[in-house]
């Protein structure tokens, strides 16, 4: 593509500008933010005419009309697929196991997707700085694309669960990039409203994904689960081959417009943190395994999890040494994260709050629907309709974040605070309802929804304002990664709270065989004798109150990193420099 036609710039670009550490010679993305020089007597003369060695500030370019909405609307379509199927699998296991048998190994489906999911986040992300935005898009499409037929196609468990994983790698690569290029699209007065659709996206496929898994079980093979995936997956691609240049974002600098196989020459792989890469890779997969595992297939004190969460940790410690290692000027190698960012106060806040952001979101999005029906006696449809105030909160509270953010130019403090406010009242509210649901839990709803929708957009809004352009990639890859591990953890900790409740009361009203019963079914509690009935929907709702109670601990925390984010002169979308 020889000519983009649709581009703007912004600023007034002067003939030359300096590219710092940059790597153009092997096709590297240039991302340092070039900095105007500082007049030595500080003045400006005649009041109107610049200083000789005052040198503007160069503008960047961006994509405009159809180009810029063709490229959003794939975007999106390829971050919707990726992340309808953390969930769309979870109402089919049961079709799956029927046809493929390995009853027992139906948990494998999700944790193998979520595994390699969490795990490659930051790897992406990183990479796609040294090999090009557009090739490590294109690549991630294609893994989930691809995988995504060979999972529809498969005739056995084991086959599943090893081509779910490699899934997951793709999908993991799409949410990474997405979220990476995303910025890079517009201007920074309208990121909030761009950022807020990653979030809207992100919430819809959730919850759309146990129902769309749901329906295709009601009305065709479970292997549709799977093979919807193509023919979006096939056009997305497509529209991303042909709509982004290939050195995006550097859209105004002719230096970097190189070809793909530029891209992958000898001396850009030579970049390649390939060593910390494996090592995050691993101690993810570890980690994620333990919590995925733990309070439900083994006990929190078993040999299998505690050597998995010892050995994830020493691997984590080894990534954290070699990291620190190759962060020197004349290493070759680029880190895959660069430790210096956690030197830098906001940055870690901001890291902080999104890992404690992930057990409440999760916890409450996935569990919410259980309480529903164990204790209110509801059907899933049911359940699901239940959930619509906070479903519907959630979109409307991204969408005003967005704008608030970038046309009306509030600092995106005030936005996290507000929804960390929001989030904690909501699930304190919550987890103070005694019996069945009833008409407040409606209003608990919106206002936990309000906290998830507006709080997750402002960490991104807030992201690319506290670091440089040359590592916003990796720092958005980064809060990304450490959400979705903190979303894993809270459900493995909101499990073994429900599970430890439930095994200690309800042996004195069931019998062995009941209980089993209610394993296999939560709507088995509606066909117990009344009396029963409510004393066991009662020892439900205590077991999620605690749930909730727990989540509420993250959300203090929350709250209390979201004030350390202030600053004299807050950043906003009408401050922010270098970009």
């Amino acid at each position: 593509m020889a000519q983009i036609p649709d581009i703007q710039e912004y600023g007034n670009r002067p003939a030359a500008a300096r590219t710092g550490n940059a790597h153009v010679e092997d096709g590297g993305i240039v991302l340092g933010p070039v900095k105007p020089e500082e007049p030595q007597d500080g003045n400006v003369q005649d009041g109107s005419q610049p200083s000789p060695n005052i040198t503007a500030e160069p503008p960047r370019a961006y994509l405009k009309g159809w180009r810029l909405y063709t490229l959003s609307f794939s975007l999106y379509l390829s971050l919707f697929l990726s992340t309808l199927e953390t969930t769309i699998v979870s109402t089919s296991l049961i079709s799956i196991t029927n046809a493929l048998g390995d009853f027992e190994q139906r948990d494998w489906v999700v944790t193998a997707y979520l595994i390699t999911y969490t795990g490659f986040l930051v790897v992406y992300a990183k990479f796609s700085d040294i090999l090009g935005r557009k090739l490590l898009i294109l690549v991630a499409i294609a893994f989930f694309t691809i995988f995504s037929i060979v999972c529809g196609s498969i005739s056995n468990m084991t086959q599943l669960i090893v081509f779910r994983s490699l899934q997951g790698v793709g999908a993991s690569g799409i949410y990474a990039m997405v979220t990476v290029i995303q910025p890079e699209l517009v201007p920074p007065e309208k990121w909030g409203n761009y950022i807020a659709v990653i979030a809207l996206v992100t919430v819809l496929s959730s919850v759309l994904g146990p129902i769309l898994g749901g329906a295709i079980n009601d009305h065709s093979s479970w292997r549709w689960v799977f093979l919807l995936n193509a023919p979006a997956g096939v056009a997305a691609t497509g529209l991303i081959a042909f709509v982004m240049p290939t050195h995006f974002p550097n859209l105004d600098n002719p230096t970097v417009r190189m070809s793909f196989r530029t891209k992958i020459s000898r001396s850009s792989l030579r970049r390649l943190d390939i060593i910390g890469a494996v090592l995050l890779l691993f101690s993810s997969a570890l980690i994620v395994f333990a919590f995925e595992e733990a309070g439900s297939r083994y006990s929190w004190a078993s040999p299998a999890i505690l050597s998995t969460i010892v050995v994830g940790g020493v691997l984590f410690f080894g990534f954290v040494v070699w990291e620190k290692l190759i962060d020197r000027p004349r290493s070759i190698q680029e880190p895959i994260f660069p430790l210096r960012l956690m030197k830098d106060r906001l940055f870690s806040a901001l890291i902080l709050v999104a890992l404690c952001t992930g057990p409440p979101f999760m916890t409450v999005l996935i569990n919410l629907p259980q309480r529903f029906q164990a204790v209110d006696g509801e059907s899933a449809f049911q359940a699901g309709i239940h959930l619509l105030p906070l479903l519907l909160a959630s979109p409307v509270a991204t969408a005003i974040s967005g704008q608030v953010a970038g046309r009306f130019k509030v600092p995106p403090f005030y936005t996290l605070l507000f929804g960390a406010s929001m989030q904690l009242l909501g699930i304190g509210l919550a987890s103070s309802i005694r019996f069945t649901s009833g008409n407040a839990m409606y209003g608990y709803e919106v206002l936990m929804g309000f906290g998830f929708g507006m709080g997750l957009v402002s960490l991104l809004i807030f992201t690319p304002m506290v670091v440089s352009r040359a590592d916003m990639a990796v720092a958005m890859g980064a809060i990304t990664q450490i959400r979705v591990l903190g979303g894993t953890i809270g459900l493995a900790i909101s499990s073994t709270v429900l599970n430890n409740h439930l095994s200690s009361n309800l042996p004195a009203l069931l019998s062995l065989s009941d209980i089993q019963q209610i394993s296999n079914s939560v709507q088995y509690v509606n066909t117990l004798p009344d009396t029963t009935r409510d004393a066991v929907r009662q020892v439900f709702a205590d077991g999620f109150n605690a749930q909730l109670r727990v989540m509420m601990y993250f959300s203090v925390v929350v709250f209390i990193f979201s004030l350390t984010l202030w600053e004299r002169r807050l950043r906003s979308a009408a401050t922010v420099e270098g970009y």
